[in-house]
């Protein structure tokens, strides 16, 4: 029998070898539309607005694109990839990567890019997000859901009226919150606090503060969220471009850099009989990523972290270990977790109060934070004043944490030294 030449590829070592991302790809273009409740225009229009937005802003064209990758939820979520790369007009396209698994793929899809780049694959890729997530009558339980049925999984839960997310998420904050001895209050200083980010954010569909108060007059959606306990909906569209870093270093704006990312995107841990109800899939990502970065949670700036629902943020804080088991409401209330605290999280409002983007809107901001040119969409005075009052730049910003639904879809991002 001929042996097998096992000689090493160059640039990727022997089969078997570790194959590092560390700092090889980079976030190099960001783009988004308006954010509305009714943009009055299709998704795919979206998505093109958004998508020429972040080529532009990474100094490229459209020949320049060869991958793209899109995640969705329900089935009126489109465009696909192929959709996109003719309206695009894009010449040639190496990778078309279309996930069902919604905001649980908001990092996962970057991580796809970015591996699609660091192997050779392509060269350029865009992650892209679009839909009329508020207007869209199928999307919103609106009348046109009339002949719908649901099939798979969900028919076990629908009839029954779970058909809406927080009555799915709602029994592993219930579990938590039972745990430590909490109740809803404990989750209105999340809201306040992502409020209060979204005043100093320009594409925020949020303008007006809220109390404590307030939340707690909220009506209730289902326990144990209120109306200000759960994400926005939205029309609009959002992209984001990933390049290796050897390039990005050549184009436009500052890159950067994916540290580490963890791609899995299986959602609720309930789905694979995890022993504690309130235990998100974070707790067993989370030691991974860092070892992966090389990093601890002491070496993080700041955190943009999924939030459907206030809840759900709190188990994702707790899980990468900003906070000690029961203790982010104590964290929140303490401004451990605001603009000047220990690590911001949700500097741009989230999807409590910026828009309802399905986790690429977290994935934006903090490509933002990071950049040498700093946040450009708030509203800072000229000179770049740190008050706190004008402006979101969260201080000497180098490192971020970014996590989809759930937490096992995440990202390690640092600023281009």
């Amino acid at each position: 029998m001929r042996r097998r030449d096992r000689s090493p590829i160059k640039g990727l070592g022997t089969v078997g070898d570790e194959i590092s991302l560390r700092d090889q790809t980079a976030l190099t273009g960001i783009g988004c539309t308006a954010l509305s409740k009714r943009s009055g225009r299709s998704p795919l229009a979206l998505a093109t607005e958004a998508c020429l937005a972040a080529i532009e802003d990474a100094g490229l064209a459209p020949r320049d694109v060869d991958g793209l990758v899109g995640f969705f939820w329900a089935n009126r979520d489109p465009p696909s990839p192929q959709q996109l790369a003719d309206a695009l007009g894009l010449e040639d396209c190496q990778l078309a990567a279309y996930d069902c698994q919604g905001g649980g793929w908001s990092c996962a899809g970057v991580a796809t890019a970015a591996m699609a780049v660091h192997s050779g694959l392509a060269n350029h890729v865009l992650v892209y997000k679009a839909w009329n997530g508020r207007s869209d009558p199928v999307l919103f339980g609106g009348a046109a859901r009339a002949d719908y049925w649901p099939t798979g999984a969900r028919q076990w839960n629908e009839p029954f009226g779970a058909n809406h997310a927080a009555a799915l998420l709602g029994p592993y904050v219930s579990a938590y919150l039972h745990r430590f001895g909490l109740s809803n209050r404990d989750l209105a200083d999340l809201a306040v606090l992502q409020r209060g980010h979204a005043l100093l954010n320009r594409k925020a569909m949020m303008s007006r503060p809220i109390t404590v108060e307030e939340h707690q007059a909220s009506p209730w959606v289902v326990e144990p969220f209120r109306f200000l306990d759960c994400s926005l909906t939205t029309d609009g569209g959002m992209a984001v471009l990933v390049s290796r870093a050897v390039d990005a270093r050549h184009m436009r704006r500052s890159p950067v850099l994916i540290r580490a990312a963890s791609a899995g995107s299986l959602g609720p841990p309930s789905r694979r009989l995890s022993a504690e109800l309130w235990d998100m899939n974070v707790s067993r990502s989370a030691a991974k990523l860092y070892a992966q970065a090389g990093m601890c949670v002491d070496d993080l700036d700041l955190a943009e972290l999924y939030d459907p629902f206030t809840g759900m943020c709190l188990l994702h804080i707790e899980g990468y270990g900003l906070a000690a088991p029961g203790q982010a409401p104590a964290a929140i209330r303490n401004g451990e977790l605001a603009l000047d605290g220990r690590v911001p999280v949700n500097t741009h409002g989230g999807h409590l109060s910026e828009a309802g983007m399905a986790g690429l809107g977290h994935v934006f901001e903090a490509v933002q934070q990071l950049r040498a040119e700093g946040v450009r969409d708030d509203y800072c005075h000229a000179d770049h004043d740190h008050n706190r009052a004008h402006c979101r730049q969260v201080r000497d910003a180098e490192t971020a944490l970014v996590c989809g639904e759930a937490g096992d879809s995440a990202l390690i991002l640092r600023r281009a030294s």
